[in-house]
């Protein structure tokens, strides 16, 4: 399986979104240096999980096709296999 990504990736990516907004709505805001420096960090950690994820799409087979490419790919591969019907 590797043409494909694995879910860990999606769902540690919205794991990190959660503790920034956690972080971030907190009652008392984030007027504490120790609180700035843990939204610094929990941001800078989804921002790179966010660059992995995709990084690891652009990757797949056919992810530098725009819509249209692909579009054209389906319709010849549609059109071949109604062909061996």
């Amino acid at each position: 399986m590797a043409n494909t990504i694995p879910s860990t990736v999606y769902d540690s990516l919205l794991l990190k979104l959660v503790t920034v907004l956690e972080l971030t709505q907190k009652p008392d805001g984030i007027s504490t240096p120790q609180a700035k420096q843990a939204v610094l960090q929990a941001t800078n950690e989804f921002k790179t999980l966010l660059l992995t994820a995709k990084n690891l799409a652009d990757n797949l087979p056919g992810g530098d096709l725009d819509i249209v490419d692909q579009d054209n790919v389906i319709e010849m591969l549609t059109t071949l296999r109604d062909r061996k019907r």
